[in-house]
Formats: structure tokens, C-alpha cells, sequence
């Protein structure tokens, strides 16, 4: 059974999701800055495989641009994999700051009601 909570105990925990809360804009941060720069890499790389003299060229009766796509997708697609998971990073940063802030309303209502039960009690 665990303990009944004092203020002392909510004030406690409320301090230390402002330090997790610190941390986790920290993280969010970085991982902004690592998604923009792997899709601005990934971008790059598309550009440059698009205008590269290897990159099939669209003719009427020669290659499509589906397979001229395709070609260049190819060329790209480790770079797109990064991309694609820098944003999957950032999306979990996201997540985890919105977890953290229905912890703080939660405990911040935990802290009403354990200030109420203390004042009804007659205990500061």
C-alpha cells in the first residue's frame, strides 16, 4: 500500500517534472534541428541525382518520368530512411511533452485534493 500523499510529497514531484519538462524541451530541440536537417539533406541528394547525367532522361519513347522517380528515389532512399526517422524522433519528443503535461495537471490535482483533506484534517 503506498503512503498517503502530503503536499510536501506533491510539491516534491511538481519540482521534478519541471526539471523532466526542461529536459524534454531539450530534446525536442534537437531533434527539430536533426529532422530539418535530414530532409534538407535528403532534399539535396534527390536535386542533385535528378540533374546528374546518370539520372535516365524523359523522352517521348525512351523513359518515363515514373521511372525516372523511381531512379532517383532509389539513389535517395538511405536518405530518406534517415529523414523519415528523424521525423518519427521528433514525433516521440512531441509525445513525451504532452505526457508530461497531463502528468503535471494530474498532479497538480492530486495537490488540491491532498491541500483540502490537510485543511478539512486541521494539519498544515
Amino acid at each position: 500500500m503506498r503512503e498517503p500523499l502530503a503536499p510536501v510529497a506533491v510539491e516534491a514531484k511538481l519540482r521534478s517534472l519541471v526539471g523532466e519538462f526542461t529536459r524534454a524541451q531539450a530534446a525536442l530541440r534537437q531533434a527539430r534541428d536533426a529532422e530539418v536537417d535530414a530532409r534538407h539533406e535528403h532534399d539535396r541528394a534527390r536535386r542533385r541525382a535528378l540533374l546528374s547525367e546518370k539520372s535516365p532522361k524523359v523522352t517521348r519513347g525512351g523513359y518515363t518520368v515514373a521511372e525516372q522517380t523511381a531512379w532517383v528515389d532509389q539513389q535517395c532512399e538511405e536518405l530518406k530512411f534517415a529523414s523519415d526517422k528523424a521525423t518519427v524522433v521528433r514525433e516521440a519528443a512531441v509525445d513525451h511533452l504532452r505526457v508530461l503535461v497531463a502528468q503535471a495537471e494530474i498532479v497538480r490535482s492530486l495537490g488540491a485534493s491532498v491541500r483540502q483533506a490537510f485543511e478539512m484534517a486541521g494539519v498544515s
